[in-house]
């Protein structure tokens, strides 16, 4: 196939705004995956590219689409709608999901009506706005509602204390004026699932991020990385089983296609609870793509091969079924 690519060049990592955006190593990686399949690779670019010259559209087969958008909650939809508008089909979900994914109160509600446990949270819309009476217990975490995990979290999001949590609420507010998620921040361990298909969808083994032994924060929030790294769960079978139902309830909750990644964290009694859910995860064959294939015994292409099958299935189901009986 003739597969086009879209996505968010981050051009200066030190750029607070880029956070999201993926490094030319992981667009390469991604290409080349690509390549190795057999495909011939199109670099799109991101939605201002696409408005600026629609016509490459015409150039592709599908789109494999990265693009994380600019600024606000809608941001991540805007390539999926543009690529909706000119009939493109594309690797990924939808607009909705996306926009669901990104805005964390709206993916926790959904959470919470589905049954999954979820920390207690609340949203706050300017620091002023701080209930003198907090209905949660501290420790906290502090991070944008509707901002990927790797903007506004650093090991001083965590706050013990009404003072902490003030000062970090206009900390962060000076930086990224918009709504904020206060949640009940459970040290344990953290987990993350991937999920890749469609009817059914498949949840992978579960895999235990490494913690900054001090603020017990993932360490890939954590820049530069830290000294001590714990890994302190011990992931058997039940929680595994018990991480990946949370993950395919809420891919599922969310409407999600083809790919997803869910994140959890896990208390003393062994509990995961839902923290997120990225529709449109990192592809850094370092990161978590790159973990799940190490594990899984497979090639970084392979497991990119498996997301390009599962939307090739669900947008052409004739076509695998005829692969199938070949």
């Amino acid at each position: 196939m003739r597969i086009g690519l879209t996505y968010d060049l981050q051009t200066d990592p030190t750029d607070e705004r880029q956070a999201e955006f993926d490094p030319p190593s992981t667009i390469d990686a991604l290409r080349d995956a690509l390549k190795s399949l057999g495909h011939g690779v199109l670099l799109l670019g991101n939605a201002r590219d696409l408005l600026r010259d629609p016509r490459r559209l015409g150039d592709v087969d599908i789109v494999f689409n990265i693009a994380e958008g600019f600024h606000g909650r809608c941001r991540e939809a805007w390539a999926p709608m543009l690529l909706e508008l000119h009939g493109v089909p594309y690797v990924g979900s939808d607009p909705l999901a996306l926009m669901l994914g990104l805005d964390k109160a709206m993916a926790k509600r959904i959470a919470q009506a589905e049954g999954v446990p979820t920390p207690r949270w609340l949203t706050v819309a300017h620091p002023a706005a701080l209930p003198t009476e907090l209905p949660l217990a501290f420790p906290v975490i502090v991070k944008p509602r509707d901002e990927g995990s790797g903007r506004g979290v650093d090991a001083g999001a965590i706050a013990s204390s009404p003072e902490q949590l003030t000062q970090r609420l206009h900390w962060l507010f000076e930086r990224c004026p918009a709504p904020m998620l206060v949640e009940e921040f459970i040290p344990r361990g953290e987990l993350t699932v991937c999920v890749i298909g469609n009817d059914p969808p498949m949840a992978y083994p579960a895999i235990q991020r490494p913690l900054d032994a001090v603020s017990r924060l993932s360490c890939h929030l954590i820049k530069p990385t830290p000294i001590r790294v714990e890994y302190p769960l011990v992931l058997d079978n039940a929680l595994d089983a018990a991480a990946r139902r949370i993950a395919l309830t809420m891919f599922q909750a969310l409407g999600c296609r083809d790919i997803a990644r869910v994140d959890l964290r896990v208390d003393d009694a062994g509990r995961p609870s839902f923290l997120e859910i990225n529709p449109l995860p990192a592809f850094d064959p370092q990161g978590t793509m790159g973990l799940l294939a190490e594990y899984l015994d497979l090639a970084y292409a392979d497991l990119i091969g498996r997301v390009v099958d599962a939307a090739r299935a669900r947008l052409w189901p004739s076509r695998a079924v005829e692969s199938l009986c070949r």
